[in-house]
């Protein structure tokens, strides 16, 4: 951990008097975090009867929000492409791999952004970045949410997603929904 400090130090220092100021907490604070912030991509998400759904999977990266939105929306793809397909886990990964693969590719673009944004690579950025904090945290409540609104990207993505309109399940006869019996779950 002291060896993360220096390198933060090292990187950071002289920057902005903000960033120097934040540099001096580091010998004070006991709560520390350090990390890379990584973007893992998997040429696919299924092998054998296993399929991953969520930030297993699609992985978008941090800053992004909505990973629970794109969860979801994967996991009802999934079942919807399994249930269309009979529970045939060799038809149904790859459809929903197909499926959901604009979603994940606009959410994995939209967390780049962020990080262009959130992560300034010159002292201008860096600079910018925190007179821009220091304008959103001195408006009013109501101008600042709108604000925000207009430049978030990822927001517009997931609440623009489209899917397929896929039928109810079958019932089993016992009432219940899914294809629990087609797994041997009972």
């Amino acid at each position: 951990m002291p060896r993360q400090k220096e390198l933060l130090r090292a990187a950071f220092d002289g920057m902005h008097p903000d960033v120097d100021r934040w540099l001096d907490e580091l010998g004070r604070t006991p709560a520390f975090y350090f990390d890379s912030i990584t973007q893992l991509r998997m040429d696919t998400w299924s092998r054998g009867r296993v399929t991953l759904v969520g930030d297993a999977g699609y992985c978008p990266g941090p800053a992004v929000g909505g990973s629970t939105s794109l969860a979801v929306v994967g996991a009802y793809v999934l079942a919807g492409e399994l249930a269309r397909a009979g529970g045939d886990h060799e038809r149904a990964f790859p459809a929903y791999g197909r499926a959901m693969a604009e979603h994940v590719l606009g959410s994995r673009a939209a967390a780049l952004s962020a990080a262009r944004t959130l992560i300034p690579t010159s002292h201008l950025g860096v600079r910018g970045l925190a007179q821009g904090a220091r304008l959103i945290s001195a408006l009013p409540a109501g101008p600042s949410r709108a604000l925000l609104r207009l430049t978030t990207k990822s927001a517009r993505l997931y609440n623009s997603m489209a899917v397929d309109d896929y039928p109810p399940s079958p019932t089993s006869p016992r009432g219940r929904v899914g294809l629990a019996g087609d797994f041997g779950v009972e």
